[in-house]
């Protein structure tokens, strides 16, 4: 094998590494595959009732860290002992592992959840969206 045909497949075998990367990588809501979609990440968002509006409640009444990139249910259940709320918090948080809907009850300190639909994650995070400030 001459040394040029040893450039060339290493070449193109670092090509084909780097589309394969970028397909991976690459995410959109229509599409059945990315790393992203299992890369164990969860977003969450949530509020507050103020002034009978929902309001998108501060990072630091629940002591979440603004550099954090993810909020999964055990995490939120910890920030909830922690933060000792004292008022009703609703929202969604949104994973590779599916959709949640919450809602924390200070006076019992309960948290309730409820499964989103699979494939309804987004159209309810849209709705949520809409009704806030």
């Amino acid at each position: 094998m001459p040394a040029w045909a040893c450039t060339v497949l290493a070449a193109a075998a670092l090509i084909a590494l780097a589309v394969l990367v970028v397909w991976g990588a690459w995410t959109s809501p229509h599409r059945l595959f990315s790393w992203g979609m299992y890369s164990g990440s969860s977003k969450g968002f949530l509020w507050i009732q103020h002034e009978g509006r929902p309001h998108p409640i501060d990072i630091e009444q629940l002591h979440l860290a603004p550099g954090s990139h993810y909020l999964n249910i055990p995490e939120l259940r910890r920030l909830l002992a922690q933060a000792d709320l004292d008022t009703p918090l609703s929202g969604l948080i949104i994973g590779s592992d599916g959709g949640w809907q919450l809602h924390y009850d200070p006076a019992t300190r309960k948290l309730r959840l409820a499964r989103l639909p699979t494939g309804q994650q987004l159209r309810a995070l849209a709705e949520a969206l809409r009704e806030a400030p």
